[in-house]
Protein backbone atom coordinates (compact mmCIF):
# COMPACT_ATOMS: atom_id res chain seq x y z
CA UNK A 1 0.00 0.00 0.00
CA UNK A 2 2.77 2.44 0.92
CA UNK A 3 4.50 2.41 -2.44
CA UNK A 4 1.60 1.99 -4.86
CA UNK A 5 2.51 5.09 -6.87
CA UNK A 6 6.26 4.59 -7.01
CA UNK A 7 6.16 2.90 -10.42
CA UNK A 8 4.83 6.08 -12.01
CA UNK A 9 8.27 7.65 -11.74
CA UNK A 10 10.85 4.86 -11.45
CA UNK A 11 11.64 5.27 -15.13
CA UNK A 12 14.65 3.86 -16.93
CA UNK A 13 15.62 7.39 -17.96
CA UNK A 14 16.00 8.70 -14.43
CA UNK A 15 17.55 5.55 -13.01
CA UNK A 16 20.27 5.53 -15.67
CA UNK A 17 20.85 9.22 -15.11
CA UNK A 18 21.19 8.71 -11.36
CA UNK A 19 23.50 5.73 -11.60
CA UNK A 20 25.65 6.49 -14.62
CA UNK A 21 25.57 10.26 -14.82
CA UNK A 22 23.64 10.35 -18.09
CA UNK A 23 22.56 13.97 -18.77
CA UNK A 24 19.04 14.38 -17.48
CA UNK A 25 16.44 17.08 -17.10
CA UNK A 26 17.35 19.33 -14.16
CA UNK A 27 15.01 19.00 -11.21
CA UNK A 28 12.83 22.11 -10.96
CA UNK A 29 12.99 24.14 -7.77
CA UNK A 30 10.27 22.91 -5.45
CA UNK A 31 7.40 25.28 -4.74
CA UNK A 32 4.36 24.00 -2.88
CA UNK A 33 1.16 24.77 -4.73
CA UNK A 34 -2.29 23.24 -4.43
CA UNK A 35 -4.36 21.61 -7.13
CA UNK A 36 -7.51 23.52 -6.19
CA UNK A 37 -5.81 26.80 -7.08
CA UNK A 38 -5.10 25.65 -10.64
CA UNK A 39 -8.22 23.69 -11.55
CA UNK A 40 -10.41 25.55 -14.08
CA UNK A 41 -13.89 26.54 -12.86
CA UNK A 42 -16.75 24.18 -13.72
CA UNK A 43 -19.88 25.23 -15.59
CA UNK A 44 -22.92 24.76 -13.33
CA UNK A 45 -25.13 23.13 -15.97
CA UNK A 46 -22.31 20.81 -16.99
CA UNK A 47 -21.75 19.90 -13.36
CA UNK A 48 -25.40 18.88 -13.05
CA UNK A 49 -24.94 16.45 -15.94
CA UNK A 50 -21.70 15.23 -14.40
CA UNK A 51 -23.33 14.50 -11.04
CA UNK A 52 -26.19 12.63 -12.74
CA UNK A 53 -23.69 10.52 -14.69
CA UNK A 54 -21.78 9.70 -11.49
CA UNK A 55 -24.99 8.63 -9.79
CA UNK A 56 -25.93 6.33 -12.68
CA UNK A 57 -22.38 4.97 -12.84
CA UNK A 58 -22.45 3.96 -9.18
CA UNK A 59 -25.62 1.97 -9.78
CA UNK A 60 -24.01 0.21 -12.79
CA UNK A 61 -26.89 0.84 -15.13
CA UNK A 62 -27.71 2.60 -18.41
CA UNK A 63 -24.14 2.98 -19.61
CA UNK A 64 -25.07 4.69 -22.89
CA UNK A 65 -26.79 7.38 -20.82
CA UNK A 66 -23.72 7.71 -18.58
CA UNK A 67 -21.52 8.33 -21.63
CA UNK A 68 -24.06 10.76 -23.09
CA UNK A 69 -24.15 12.83 -19.90
CA UNK A 70 -20.36 12.88 -19.57
CA UNK A 71 -20.03 13.96 -23.21
CA UNK A 72 -22.55 16.77 -22.71
CA UNK A 73 -20.57 18.00 -19.73
CA UNK A 74 -17.29 17.67 -21.65
CA UNK A 75 -18.69 19.89 -24.40
CA UNK A 76 -18.66 22.62 -21.74
CA UNK A 77 -15.07 21.86 -20.69
CA UNK A 78 -16.00 19.92 -17.56
CA UNK A 79 -12.60 18.39 -16.79
CA UNK A 80 -13.90 16.02 -14.12
CA UNK A 81 -16.21 14.47 -16.73
CA UNK A 82 -13.20 14.11 -19.05
CA UNK A 83 -11.31 12.26 -16.33
CA UNK A 84 -14.20 9.94 -15.47
CA UNK A 85 -15.02 9.09 -19.08
CA UNK A 86 -11.34 8.49 -19.84
CA UNK A 87 -11.25 6.08 -16.90
CA UNK A 88 -14.14 4.14 -18.42
CA UNK A 89 -12.43 4.02 -21.82
CA UNK A 90 -9.17 2.90 -20.17
CA UNK A 91 -10.69 -0.34 -18.91
CA UNK A 92 -14.05 -0.71 -20.65
CA UNK A 93 -16.88 -2.69 -19.16
CA UNK A 94 -16.96 -6.16 -20.77
CA UNK A 95 -20.49 -7.44 -21.17
CA UNK A 96 -22.05 -4.04 -20.55
CA UNK A 97 -22.89 -2.32 -23.84
CA UNK A 98 -22.16 1.36 -24.10
CA UNK A 99 -18.61 1.54 -22.77
CA UNK A 100 -15.94 -0.26 -24.75
CA UNK A 101 -12.21 -0.08 -24.09
CA UNK A 102 -10.72 2.62 -26.32
CA UNK A 103 -7.26 3.92 -25.45
CA UNK A 104 -7.32 6.52 -28.23
CA UNK A 105 -10.47 8.11 -26.80
CA UNK A 106 -8.81 7.97 -23.39
CA UNK A 107 -5.76 9.83 -24.69
CA UNK A 108 -7.91 12.38 -26.50
CA UNK A 109 -9.61 13.20 -23.21
CA UNK A 110 -6.29 13.45 -21.38
CA UNK A 111 -5.10 15.82 -24.09
CA UNK A 112 -8.18 17.99 -23.60
CA UNK A 113 -7.42 18.15 -19.89
CA UNK A 114 -3.83 19.19 -20.60
CA UNK A 115 -5.02 21.89 -23.00
CA UNK A 116 -7.14 23.25 -20.16
CA UNK A 117 -4.02 23.07 -17.90
CA UNK A 118 -5.74 20.71 -15.45
CA UNK A 119 -3.13 19.28 -13.03
CA UNK A 120 -4.78 15.86 -13.09
CA UNK A 121 -4.55 15.87 -16.89
CA UNK A 122 -0.78 16.24 -16.77
CA UNK A 123 -0.58 13.44 -14.23
CA UNK A 124 -2.79 11.16 -16.33
CA UNK A 125 -0.67 11.81 -19.40
CA UNK A 126 2.52 11.12 -17.45
CA UNK A 127 1.22 7.74 -16.30
CA UNK A 128 0.03 6.84 -19.81
CA UNK A 129 3.45 7.74 -21.28
CA UNK A 130 5.35 5.84 -18.57
CA UNK A 131 3.24 2.70 -19.02
CA UNK A 132 2.89 2.92 -22.80
CA UNK A 133 -0.88 3.04 -22.66
CA UNK A 134 -2.07 3.83 -26.18
CA UNK A 135 1.33 5.22 -27.19
CA UNK A 136 4.96 4.21 -27.32
CA UNK A 137 6.47 4.19 -23.87
CA UNK A 138 8.33 7.47 -23.39
CA UNK A 139 10.10 7.85 -20.06
CA UNK A 140 11.37 11.35 -20.74
CA UNK A 141 7.88 12.56 -21.61
CA UNK A 142 6.50 10.81 -18.54
CA UNK A 143 9.01 12.53 -16.29
CA UNK A 144 8.43 15.94 -17.86
CA UNK A 145 4.64 15.71 -17.47
CA UNK A 146 4.96 14.38 -13.94
CA UNK A 147 7.03 17.39 -12.89
CA UNK A 148 4.57 19.74 -14.59
CA UNK A 149 1.68 18.04 -12.81
CA UNK A 150 3.43 18.45 -9.45
CA UNK A 151 4.20 22.11 -10.17
CA UNK A 152 0.49 22.65 -10.86
CA UNK A 153 -0.37 21.06 -7.51
CA UNK A 154 -1.38 17.50 -8.40
CA UNK A 155 -1.11 15.56 -5.11
CA UNK A 156 -0.75 12.29 -7.02
CA UNK A 157 2.25 13.70 -8.89
CA UNK A 158 3.72 15.16 -5.72
CA UNK A 159 3.68 11.82 -3.91
CA UNK A 160 5.07 10.11 -7.02
CA UNK A 161 8.01 12.51 -6.93
CA UNK A 162 8.29 12.10 -3.17
CA UNK A 163 8.50 8.34 -3.61
CA UNK A 164 11.10 8.80 -6.35
CA UNK A 165 13.42 10.91 -4.20
CA UNK A 166 12.88 8.79 -1.07
CA UNK A 167 12.91 5.26 -2.43
CA UNK A 168 13.61 4.88 -6.16
CA UNK A 169 17.15 6.25 -6.34
CA UNK A 170 20.23 4.32 -5.19
CA UNK A 171 20.62 4.75 -1.43
CA UNK A 172 23.51 7.21 -1.69
CA UNK A 173 21.48 9.48 -3.98
CA UNK A 174 18.17 9.45 -2.10
CA UNK A 175 17.03 12.86 -0.89
CA UNK A 176 14.66 12.74 2.07
CA UNK A 177 14.61 16.53 2.36
CA UNK A 178 13.30 16.94 -1.19
CA UNK A 179 10.99 13.95 -0.74
CA UNK A 180 9.48 15.36 2.44
CA UNK A 181 8.81 18.71 0.79
CA UNK A 182 6.72 16.98 -1.88
CA UNK A 183 4.99 14.72 0.64
CA UNK A 184 4.14 17.61 2.98
CA UNK A 185 2.59 19.57 0.12
CA UNK A 186 0.53 16.59 -1.02
CA UNK A 187 -0.47 15.90 2.60
CA UNK A 188 -2.03 19.34 2.92
CA UNK A 189 -4.51 18.50 0.16
CA UNK A 190 -7.70 16.50 0.34
CA UNK A 191 -6.76 13.43 -1.68
CA UNK A 192 -7.07 10.18 0.35
CA UNK A 193 -4.87 8.13 -1.97
CA UNK A 194 -2.09 10.70 -1.72
CA UNK A 195 -2.54 10.95 2.05
CA UNK A 196 -1.94 7.21 2.36
CA UNK A 197 1.34 7.63 0.49
CA UNK A 198 2.37 10.45 2.82
CA UNK A 199 1.55 8.29 5.83
CA UNK A 200 3.65 5.50 4.34
CA UNK A 201 6.61 7.84 3.91
CA UNK A 202 6.55 8.92 7.55
CA UNK A 203 6.14 5.31 8.65
CA UNK A 204 8.77 3.73 6.38
CA UNK A 205 11.38 6.40 5.67
CA UNK A 206 11.15 8.64 8.73
CA UNK A 207 9.95 6.17 11.38
CA UNK A 208 7.86 9.06 12.70
CA UNK A 209 4.79 7.14 13.80
CA UNK A 210 2.71 10.04 15.19
CA UNK A 211 3.00 11.85 11.85
CA UNK A 212 2.19 8.65 9.97
CA UNK A 213 -0.94 8.19 12.05
CA UNK A 214 -1.86 11.86 11.59
CA UNK A 215 -2.03 11.32 7.82
CA UNK A 216 -3.84 8.00 8.15
CA UNK A 217 -6.45 9.85 10.19
CA UNK A 218 -6.71 12.60 7.56
CA UNK A 219 -7.29 9.96 4.88
CA UNK A 220 -9.87 8.29 7.12
CA UNK A 221 -11.71 11.61 7.51
CA UNK A 222 -12.29 11.53 3.74
CA UNK A 223 -13.83 8.09 3.98
CA UNK A 224 -10.87 5.97 2.91
CA UNK A 225 -11.65 2.44 4.09
CA UNK A 226 -8.00 1.36 4.07
CA UNK A 227 -7.00 4.23 6.36
CA UNK A 228 -9.91 3.51 8.72
CA UNK A 229 -8.87 -0.16 8.82
CA UNK A 230 -5.27 0.84 9.61
CA UNK A 231 -6.40 3.00 12.54
CA UNK A 232 -8.56 0.16 13.82
CA UNK A 233 -5.58 -2.20 13.68
CA UNK A 234 -3.24 0.25 15.42
CA UNK A 235 -5.47 0.35 18.50
CA UNK A 236 -6.71 -3.24 18.38
CA UNK A 237 -5.72 -5.16 21.56
CA UNK A 238 -5.36 -8.29 19.42
CA UNK A 239 -3.04 -6.77 16.80
CA UNK A 240 0.52 -8.03 16.47
CA UNK A 241 3.28 -5.43 17.08
CA UNK A 242 3.83 -4.98 13.35
CA UNK A 243 0.38 -3.41 13.00
CA UNK A 244 0.35 -1.07 15.99
CA UNK A 245 3.18 1.35 15.05
CA UNK A 246 4.20 1.06 18.68
CA UNK A 247 0.95 2.48 20.07
CA UNK A 248 -0.76 1.02 23.12
CA UNK A 249 -4.03 -0.83 22.69
CA UNK A 250 -7.08 1.39 23.07
CA UNK A 251 -10.43 -0.40 23.12
CA UNK A 252 -12.43 2.81 22.79
CA UNK A 253 -10.60 4.01 19.66
CA UNK A 254 -10.56 0.51 18.21
CA UNK A 255 -14.35 0.31 18.57
CA UNK A 256 -14.77 3.77 17.03
CA UNK A 257 -12.80 2.84 13.93
CA UNK A 258 -14.38 -0.58 13.65
CA UNK A 259 -17.77 1.15 13.54
CA UNK A 260 -16.53 3.67 10.97
CA UNK A 261 -15.06 0.88 8.86
CA UNK A 262 -18.42 -0.88 8.64
CA UNK A 263 -20.03 2.42 7.67
CA UNK A 264 -17.62 3.31 4.86
CA UNK A 265 -17.79 -0.22 3.48
CA UNK A 266 -21.53 0.28 3.08
CA UNK A 267 -21.31 3.91 1.97
CA UNK A 268 -18.02 4.96 0.27
CA UNK A 269 -19.29 8.55 0.06
CA UNK A 270 -19.32 8.90 3.85
CA UNK A 271 -17.01 11.56 5.32
CA UNK A 272 -15.90 12.37 8.87
CA UNK A 273 -14.83 16.03 8.78
CA UNK A 274 -14.57 16.36 12.59
CA UNK A 275 -12.68 13.10 13.11
CA UNK A 276 -9.47 14.66 14.48
CA UNK A 277 -11.40 16.95 16.82
CA UNK A 278 -13.79 14.31 18.13
CA UNK A 279 -11.22 11.51 18.41
CA UNK A 280 -7.77 13.08 18.93
CA UNK A 281 -4.86 10.71 18.56
CA UNK A 282 -3.11 9.76 21.82
CA UNK A 283 0.62 10.41 22.28
CA UNK A 284 2.94 7.68 21.10
CA UNK A 285 4.52 5.88 24.08
CA UNK A 286 8.05 6.70 22.87
CA UNK A 287 7.72 9.55 20.37
CA UNK A 288 5.01 11.57 22.04
CA UNK A 289 2.86 13.73 19.78
CA UNK A 290 5.57 13.93 17.10
CA UNK A 291 8.99 12.24 16.91
CA UNK A 292 10.58 15.63 16.13
CA UNK A 293 8.55 17.64 18.65
CA UNK A 294 7.14 15.24 21.28
CA UNK A 295 5.45 18.04 23.21
CA UNK A 296 3.20 19.35 20.45
CA UNK A 297 0.88 17.96 17.82
CA UNK A 298 1.93 17.97 14.19
CA UNK A 299 0.09 20.49 12.02
CA UNK A 300 -0.13 20.95 8.27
Amino acid sequence: MRLRLIKTLTTVFFILAAIHGVPAMAYPTFTCVYEKDHNPPLDSEADTWFQEARSLEKDLRDWPRVVELYEKAIAKDHWKAMHNLARLYRTGWPGRPGVEKDTQKMLDLYEQMVELKVPLGYYNWAVAAERGKGMLRDDRMASSYMFQAAQLGSPQAQVALGNFFAFALPSEKQDDVMAEAYFRCAGAQDNPEALLEVAGFYDTAKRNYPRALFYYQRAASFGDASAVSTLSSVFNPDSSPGFTLGYKANNELHDVYEKFYAQVRNNPDLRFPDLAKEHPLPPHPEQGLDAEHPDRRFAL
